[in-house]
């Protein structure tokens, strides 16, 4: 369920979405000076990770859902742990947390969304070539 060739390996490691081992951004989601920053072809297999310009332009959707999870996860928490807790403390805490996660759910949002278009291909290390029509570098 989490090994090499499923969505959620390339998610969770932050690893290209179709040969799963090159690196997906230019650094840590928590260093300011590459934060979110997506390499333009993958270190191993050479796609484009930019299919079109503005294309990472929809992943803000998905850091929209991400940031609603975090906060109805932190809701219910507190419905179970802290019932009596106050909405002051409960708004405290949801915005401790998105500040904190910020940084991580807008890395990744851009990869689940990278995985979204993008398909995992196991034969892309074996034949050391580019065969999706979005690549311009080609390993002879």
């Amino acid at each position: 369920m989490f090994g090499k060739g499923t969505k959620l390996y390339s998610v969770l490691r932050l690893k290209c979405p179709r040969c799963h081992e090159g690196a997906f951004f230019e650094g840590h989601p928590y260093k300011y000076s590459t934060m979110g920053k997506v390499k333009e072809y993958c270190p191993k297999c050479n796609l484009k990770y930019s299919i079109e310009p503005s294309f990472y332009y929809g992943s803000y959707y998905v850091v929209y859902g991400l940031g609603c999870a975090l906060f109805i996860s932190i809701w219910v928490l507190k419905l179970i742990f802290f019932p009596d807790l106050g909405p002051g403390k409960l708004l405290l805490a949801i915005l401790i947390s998105i500040l904190t996660l910020s940084p991580l759910l807008y890395a990744l949002s851009k990869i689940i969304w990278g995985n979204l278009f993008i398909k995992y291909d196991k034969n892309i290390t074996k034949n050391n070539g580019v065969t999706s029509q979005n690549d311009t570098i080609t390993k002879k």
